[in-house]
């Protein structure tokens, strides 16, 4: 789509977006007095991104921040539903059911356990390493804070993009609770709730919250005949808040979370394929249906995870407080995707998963409540991950022929385990030099040890399916293969260093300069040389200016911020063959040095008591400096391709309307609507799987009373219905297919909320 077309999408979007907000107002039959909103109403926002608890507009750090009413004006179930309100923010759901989070194009979409994530994602404080765990569903929310860029002083590894941190509520000192209810199309149903009180008078006190969904898949499986990508998922959580005194409280809690649908999600073919059916060759065309595939391997898709976090916090003194966060956290994943896009075992997977982590954070806060504050700490992380794949390809042609005629494995099997330990010391401090002018600097250093092994076994029965039938490993079944395994020590200094200045008492503006790292490790695909050749950390450093202002009495705030990104070292996954044998290869390294920079742009406002503004924009030029990847079996150059999930441009416009229509009754109306230009979907951008601009609305009415304590919503999202692709694979050098995953189509659905 040339430039002039993408221009006349985004304006044709915005201006139906803003003529929707200006006819809110008009639906009302009588005016309502504006009242002038309080000092408290005008700054309400707080946010802990600094560890400590401050006002949104004083900290010199990009932060989009969301609670749980603007969560529930932008009908967000899961974290994905923040996505298009965040400036420079790609977040949605990837093939394995991970979540695929970039920021200011900074992240990682592979799925499995030795790629890290570029942006951690923190629930209460406690980083969740896997990213099939971090695709949160939203419920018990306190706000949602997104902190964009490099956050390696506070928080350390595996934050070079940024953190996404997920606060939920905390038991309340009086009685309360709410439910929701919901159905919809596509066989949708939800039901989430919580119960919150003392138990034993201002001593101890409880919180009991739940969730739960179920969906029909968006897509249909021509071969099955069933949908395919359904949903079923529990989570639930659990708090207890002991304060014995006014000076000490600890913090316990706990989560569940359990996915039981009966398929995975499966690609679409872009492009056609070619497999061996046990006579001759025959091919499956491109799919000219979004929401159609054609998949045999499709049936498991078994998420469950838990964790149990202890915080404890004890007030010295007025100005010093000790914290400590202890943390485990367990994870299981089971999954068959379906990589060919076809009904025969061409390059179907299987992947069985564990995992434990544990964590421990030691936090000490001062602050002399007029010019100086410290946050220090040690902390320390394990991380045990053993994962157990397989791959049936006996449909798999070469050259035309099956590849059994050239004696290669039908099938395999591999198990690696992956150990990790990580050591960081941290101080971050803020020093007022004069009553506006700020200066604030941090460090931290990190010290990580990791391990790997790998066992193999090939079989060369094509009567054998790892998928279908797994056969125990390393049992005589199949041909055991040399066993590999590798060690490496990673180290990183990352400081932070900012200064702010208060313009005037609603106005500040900030420069800022730091630095992130991500950690090296393994392929946990490679079956060769494993042990000699560990990838290298990312690193990435950062420069900001910002402006935070409040206007009109607090009625008005806008939000910008300026950046610039050198990122080196940059990890990658490419697919493609072999150049002797013409089979799969897969290849993870340190390909490419980056650079990008950008300008985002937030505002919230309140014209009226009645009515609420937001608007988002984000602009980004990133390109590669040097991008080396497998095409057509040999490492080449294409560091001229657009960096994946980085589009040039994204912007957001919402308005939330609400007023009495009776002495009981209010009514709202909420819209939001926002444009995303093109991105590259994976990391070779080959334009098949480019995912072209495209428009989003969504919005909803609701009715209820005036005291808030019950609702009932109609909403839509994607009203326009488009089919986007929201991820790509691209395996045309083997076994010759393209393949893309599409999000969902227009959804509805009705909800009554009750709160007490």
């Amino acid at each position: 789509m040339n430039i002039a077309k993408k221009r006349a999408r985004l304006v044709s979007t915005l201006c139906a977006t803003t003529a929707l907000i200006q006819a809110l107002p008009a639906l009302a039959q009588q005016e309502m007095p504006t009242a002038e909103p309080t000092a408290e109403e005008a700054n309400t926002i707080i946010v802990t991104a600094r560890r400590r608890e401050e006002s949104l507009q004083e900290v010199p750090i990009a932060i989009s921040a969301f609670d749980d009413e603007a969560l529930s004006n932008l009908q967000a179930d899961t974290l994905s539903g923040i996505q298009y309100a965040t400036p420079n923010l790609y977040l949605d759901q990837g093939d394995a059911g991970n979540a695929v989070i970039y920021i200011r194009g900074v992240g990682q979409n592979d799925s499995l356990a030795f790629a890290d994530p570029g942006v951690g994602v923190y629930v209460d404080d406690v980083f969740i390493a896997r990213s099939q765990a971090a695709f949160l569903e939203l419920f018990d929310v306190e706000r949602i804070e997104v902190l964009r860029g490099p956050q390696g002083t506070l928080y350390g590894r595996n934050t070079i993009g940024g953190a996404i941190k997920f606060v939920s509520t905390r038991p309340t000192n009086y009685l309360s609770g709410y439910m929701e209810a919901g159905a919809g199309n596509f066989g949708f149903v939800t039901a989430k709730g919580r119960i919150s009180g003392p138990i034993a008078g201002d001593v101890l006190k409880g919180k009991l919250a739940a969730a739960y969904t179920k969906r029909n898949g968006y897509a249909r499986n021509s071969v099955t005949g069933q949908d395919d990508g359904d949903v079923e998922t529990f989570a639930g959580r659990a708090t207890l808040l002991f304060q014995p005194t006014d000076t000490l409280e600890f913090l316990l809690s706990g989560d569940v979370r359990i996915d039981r649908p009966d398929t995975s999600r499966s690609p679409v073919r872009e492009t056609p394929i070619t497999g061996f059916d046990g006579t001759g060759n025959i091919t499956y065309p491109a799919s000219d249906d979004p929401y159609r595939v054609d998949v045999n391997a499709n049936g498991l898709n078994d998420q469950t995870g838990y964790g149990f976090a202890l915080t404890s916090r004890f007030d010295a003194s007025d100005r010093i407080t000790l914290e400590s966060i202890t943390a485990f956290r367990s994870f299981e994943f089971d999954l068959n995707l379906d990589t060919d896009g076809s009904p025969l075992p061409i390059l179907d997977i299987l992947l069985l998963q564990e995992q434990e982590q544990f964590s421990q954070e030691l936090r000490l806060t001062y602050d002399d409540r007029d010019r100086f504050s410290l946050t220090a700490g040690l902390y320390y992380f394990h991380d045990d991950d053993t994962t157990f794949s397989g791959v049936d390809n006996g449909a798999a042609t070469l050259f035309g022929f099956p590849v059994t005629a050239f004696g290669f494995p039908t099938s395999s099997l591999a198990e690696t385990r992956q150990k990790t330990d990580s050591y960081a010391i941290f101080a971050d401090l803020t020093y007022a030099l004069t009553p506006r002018l700020t200066l604030s600097a941090g460090a931290r250093y990190t010290w990580e040890n990791r391990t790997s092994a790998r066992l193999f076994e090939n079989i060369f029965d094509p009567t054998v399916s790892v998928i279908e039938n797994t056969p125990d490993f390393l049992t005589g079944v199949g041909v055991a293969g040399t066993p590999i395994s590798g060690e490496a020590s990673f180290e990183a200094f990352t400081p932070r260093a900012s200064i702010s200045y208060d313009v005037t008492s609603d106005a500040m503006v900030y420069l800022s300069a730091s630095r992130g790292f991500k950690s090296g490790g393994f392929d946990g695909r490679a079956n060769t040389d494993f042990g000699f050749r560990p990838f290298r950390p990312e690193y990435v450093w950062s420069y900001e200016a910002g402006a935070k202002t409040s206007w009109l009495d607090g009625r008005l705030m806008v939000n910008a911020a300026l950046f610039y990104n050198d990122y080196t070292d940059v990890q990658v996954t490419s697919f493609g063959s072999d150049p002797v044998t013409g089979v799969f290869v897969s290849l993870f390294t340190n390909a490419a040095s980056s650079r990008a920079y950008g300008a985002e742009l937030e505002l919230s406002a309140r014209p009226t008591d009645e009515l609420t503004l937001t608007g988002s924009l984000g602009l980004l030029d990133a390109k590669y400096r040097e991008f080396d990847i497998l095409v057509g079996g040999a490492v080449t150059d294409v560091s001229d391709r657009r960096p994946v999930n980085a589009p040039d441009f994204n912007a957001s416009l919402g308005a939330t309307w609400q007023r009495p229509i009776s002495d009981n009754l209010a009514l709202t109306i909420h819209i939001d609507g926002s444009y995303r230009s093109e991105v590259a979907t994976e990391i070779t951008d080959s334009p098949v799987l480019r995912q072209p601009g495209y428009e989003r609305i969504n919005g909803f009415v609701a009715i209820g009373d005036l005291d808030e304590r019950w609702e009932l919503r109609a909403g839509v999202e994607n009203l326009t219905d488009n089919a986007v692709r929201v991820q790509g694979f691209n395996l045309a050098d083997f076994p010759g297919v393209q393949l893309g995953f599409y999000g969902a189509p227009a959804t509805y659905d009705l909800r009554f909320v009750l709160r007490f």
